[in-house]
């Protein structure tokens, strides 16, 4: 009898101490829910012997990129290479965030020619009366072609009004950039540079014995540029981006001869959000005046570009291009075709008729074959 009551006080004992919750059929109390359990440590993959543990990231490292760039010739336009295939340059990105307040991108391109350094800069984008500043080497804001490295350009050639001004690697130079962002319902920007004249730009520099273009870029020869653009979305699927620029340069620091370049620029996007991926379309446009100071006399330019793309399915865009520029006349068309295995890589044949200065008809068939490899930051929209 006393071995009987001793086992059910010793049972009593454990359901007093393991509490309610631990009874079949009730809830736990409020007490035991507000005591919660620590947070279970996440599953780590097995080290492989001898290897290192495993890092958190790289944060402290930039994001290391490439864009390799290569190219195929065939046809009698005398303006492209006589080469059958060249390999035209690979472009290596260096991005981080230097902290929360600014960033740091540098691109440099190495081809056959050599090693140069296409942008290096550094940008603050936190500034009082959202004001932005960018002080290095920098591609110029003068319309939206300009902004864009020239591997990342749906074309293997450069549109001929823009090469014609601004040469073939477009407006780059050292100097400061400020942009402002109008407190406005709508978009609008203001862009305004400072920097060393524009060298290998043709509207803005001498050529010397050599080929070469030489400008200023002295402390009283700078270059100015300003540009205004907004952007607008008419639908849900369609919007518009739209800008004037202007700059200037001395192409003549001895006798203080200087050039001016205003340009127009607008693009035209549609994209259906719920089909993203299989359609689209682009027209974009740009129309240039230049005009150029000379001893005794002035020389006005005008011309331009337009094209369109369209994407009709997942990996495939087609598109036109139309070029035209005075002084002298020079007409051309470019269409292609290009296929995207995946958004690293994209093979495009591309097919160019030219019309120069004496009236001699060229036709071209080219091929332009890039890749990625690495976070390539996107360029500006």
């Amino acid at each position: 009898m006393r071995r009987s009551l001793s086992i059910l006080a010793f049972t009593a004992g454990l359901l007093a101490f393991a509490g309610p919750s631990s009874r079949v059929g009730f809830p736990p109390a409020p007490a035991a829910c507000a005591q919660e359990a620590p947070p279970a440590e996440p599953a780590q993959p097995p080290v492989p012997p001898g290897a290192a543990p495993q890092q958190a990231s790289n944060i402290l490292n930039p994001n290391l990129s490439l864009v390799g760039n290569m190219a195929a010739y065939a046809g009698n336009d005398p303006a492209l290479s006589d080469r059958a295939f060249e390999f035209l340059e690979a472009e290596i990105g260096l991005q981080a965030a230097i902290d929360p307040f600014s960033r740091a991108d540098v691109f440099i391109a190495v081809s056959g020619e050599g090693v140069e350094v296409e942008e290096a800069t550094v940008t603050w984008l936190a500034l009082p009366a959202s004001l932005g500043l960018r002080a290095g080497k920098f591609r110029s804001s003068f319309g939206k072609f300009n902004r864009t490295h020239p591997p990342e350009t749906p074309f293997l050639d450069r549109p001929k009004a823009a090469e014609r001004l601004f040469g073939e690697e477009g407006l780059a130079s050292v100097g400061l950039s400020a942009s402002y962002l109008s407190p406005t319902p709508f978009y609008l920007n203001i862009d305004l540079e400072a920097t060393t004249n524009w060298d290998e730009a043709p509207l803005f520099g001498e050529e010397t014995e050599s080929g070469e273009i030489e400008a200023g870029g002295g402390r009283s020869d700078l270059g100015y540029l300003a540009r205004l653009s907004a952007y607008h979305d008419f639908t849900e699927e369609t919007n518009i981006f739209y800008g004037l620029s202007w700059a200037h340069g001395v192409h003549d620091p001895g006798a203080k001869l200087a050039s001016d370049a205003w340009g127009a620029d607008a693009t035209v996007r549609w994209k259906d959000p719920r089909r993203a991926i299989y359609r689209s379309f682009t027209w974009q446009t740009e129309a240039y005046y230049a005009r150029r100071s000379e001893v005794g006399d002035d020389t006005d330019v005008r011309g331009g570009f337009s094209y369109v793309e369209y994407q009709f399915a997942r990996r495939w865009r087609t598109g036109l291009r139309g070029d035209y520029i005075e002084e002298p006349i020079e007409r051309g068309t470019l269409a292609y075709l290009t296929f995207w295995p995946s958004e690293f890589s994209a093979l495009s044949v591309q097919g160019l008729y030219s019309r120069g200065p004496e009236d001699r008809d060229d036709l071209s068939a080219l091929l332009k074959l890039t890749f990625n490899i690495g976070p390539h930051g996107a360029h500006p929209f």
